[in-house]
């Protein structure tokens, strides 16, 4: 049931991976489009690529210590990502 749940969140992860990569226009209707916050959403596409692949490599060793670890660390990025990309909506659009 695990081994489902991370799949599940890893694929979930490449998905907004792709979005942050090849589908940059969503997020600049919320944010000033720049190559400053364009470089900020393809950081955090590799850092969700990246994220995916270790979650990959994570179900297939089914070890539980590791998941949680790999789970810790996807929750401190998605929360790093959201707070700043909270704060770049709050910035005044030019």
């Amino acid at each position: 049931m695990i081994r489902i749940l991370m799949i599940i969140a890893t694929l979930v992860l490449l998905f907004v991976s792709y979005y942050l990569f090849n589908k940059q226009d969503i997020f600049f209707v919320l944010i000033n489009k720049n190559d400053k916050n364009q470089g900020f959403l393809q950081f955090y596409g590799a850092a969700y690529a990246v994220l995916g692949v270790m979650g990959i490599l994570t179900a297939f060793f089914n070890q539980r210590f590791i998941a949680l670890v790999f789970l810790l660390i996807v929750i401190i990025v998605s929360a790093t990502f959201s707070i700043r990309f909270a704060k770049k909506i709050a910035e005044p659009k030019q």
